[in-house]
């Protein structure tokens, strides 16, 4: 019984470890092309998410 509490108390912290840093998104550089998915700024408390191609700017967000 000991054994399977432990099994799944350790599956459990790990999957909840995996799963806050999944949400570790790094800053965009502002002004430069994105070449990762990256955090630039925040709206409604979320941070808004440029993909490789798009560039960051501050004020307008996002832009192809």
């Amino acid at each position: 019984m000991l054994k399977t509490f432990s099994v799944v108390l350790l599956t459990l912290a790990m999957s909840i470890g995996v799963a806050q840093a999944r949400h570790t998104i790094p800053g965009c550089v502002v002004g430069e092309p994105v070449t990762a998915k990256c955090a630039c700024g925040m709206r409604a408390h979320r941070p808004l998410l440029c993909h490789p191609g798009q560039w960051c700017h501050p004020s307008q967000g996002c832009t192809a």
